[in-house]
């Protein structure tokens, strides 16, 4: 990111609560086939989805997962710099992942820098790569898992260290859930080989609650598998992905009262070959994405670009799908991000101004109202200025 020479300024929030109603009635699966089925599964009902009948693709619009769209353009101190990196929205808070080896960076909902968290290294209260964080507004904590690590680092909002937790197993990757009120964390973990636990609970002091043995989810000692949770709902969603061996495998809910792992979501092959894939829960979906083969020649086929898929958890249709920014002007989204219940979207305002500038050159159908919204947001970019985050909040009725 270029940068000029500034004073200091308050952090600037540009609030933009765009409504896009018409276009969200249009905003659904209807017209997609049903693709996925129920199945109970240990008295846990799983939705199990179809290969063969991943079929149509949808055009869909950004407002059918959230309630509207904000953008802040982020404090411009030299202190609150970021780049492209993870980021969690809370109530209050915006959270930034560290980077390369910045520390975690944290602002408040307008965009306003309040501090480092921690400080990158080896030492006492430092981390070098993370895997997962969570922040609690209610007790005014932050908690830090790093790689491969033994306990979970703690932190208050102004940056003061607590007392880490000393975790029971280290941890070579893994999720995290929090309970403030009864001082407990739960883990989902990488189940290597040698480690008897996928899941547990225990409380602030590394006494155990309760485990889950790794079983059948055992993997091969391999930092190439990965965790994935996106705690879109009230639920701990966790999956893991093996790329070491080509296996069934299921998104869970991690039931911590009951203690078990219910399965909630997979993706039937039938009898087509095993290929590259992912899943994401939202409130009202499942999403994916899984690696298409291309049959160039008799004998030679490509991989292209995964394509995306989404079940709808009541009806059960779905299909492939291009998803599209209806507050934007129906700007295409290659990707998006979805996390704690939020959506976001952090982004350098050179690259943003580039794609605004190339959407209006090539869509000649905007109406007069949104033609001037994008001119005005194009206008009011400064490429020198710090990220600006777009963010909105998950529907979840």
């Amino acid at each position: 990111m270029k940068r000029g020479l500034f004073l200091y300024l308050p952090a600037i929030l540009l609030f933009l609560l765009f409504s896009c109603g018409k276009n969200r009635k249009q905003a659904t699966l209807g017209k997609l086939d049903v693709v996925a089925e129920r199945v109970m599964v240990a008295n846990s009902e799983l939705i199990s989805c179809d290969l063969t009948k991943l079929k149509d693709t949808a055009d869909i619009p950004l407002s059918l997962f959230i309630e509207g769209l904000q953008m802040v353009k982020l404090d411009n101190r030299d202190e609150a710099l970021i780049g492209f990196t993870f980021i969690t929205v809370t109530n209050k808070h915006i959270l930034v992942r560290n980077i390369r080896q910045n520390p975690y960076k944290l602002f408040n909902i307008d965009g306003e820098f309040i501090t480092t968290i921690g400080s990158y290294g080896q030492g006492p209260n430092e981390y070098l790569n993370v895997y997962d964080e969570w922040l609690d507004e209610e007790t005014g904590q932050i908690f830090i898992l790093p790689w491969s690590s033994n306990k979970l680092l703690r932190f208050d909002l102004q940056n003061n260290p607590l007392e880490p937790i000393p975790l029971r197993y280290r941890v070579p990757k893994g999720q995290i859930f929090i309970n403030s009120k009864e001082s407990t964390v739960s883990v989902f973990q990488l189940p290597f080989e040698g480690i008897p636990v996928v899941a547990w609970t225990q409380d602030f002091e590394g006494h155990m609650i309760d485990s889950i043995p790794s079983g059948h989810l055992a993997l091969p000692r391999s930092f190439n598998n990965e965790v994935y949770s996106n705690k879109n709902g009230k639920a701990f969603d966790c999956s893991l992905f093996n790329f070491e061996e080509r296996r069934h495998d299921t998104l869970y809910h991690y039931n911590i009262a009951e203690n078990r792992l219910e399965p909630k979501f997979t993706l039937d092959f039938k009898e087509r070959p095993w290929k590259i894939h992912s899943y994401q829960e939202l409130p009202h979906h499942f999403l994916g994405q899984i690696t298409v083969e291309k049959k160039i020649s008799e004998h030679m086929s490509v991989t292209e670009y995964p394509s995306k898929y989404i079940v709808d958890k009541r009806t059960l249709k779905g299909g492939f799908y291009r998803l599209y920014n209806d507050f934007l002007g129906g700007i295409p989204m290659e990707w998006a991000s979805f996390y704690n219940g939020y959506y976001f979207w952090n982004v350098d305002p050179g690259e943003l101004k580039e794609l605004l500038t190339q959407h209006l050159e090539h869509r000649k159908d905007l109406s007069n109202s949104e033609h001037k919204k994008l001119i005005d947001l194009r206008d009011s970019i400064d490429e020198n200025d710090n990220n600006y985050l777009f963010y909105g909040k998950l529907r979840q009725n």
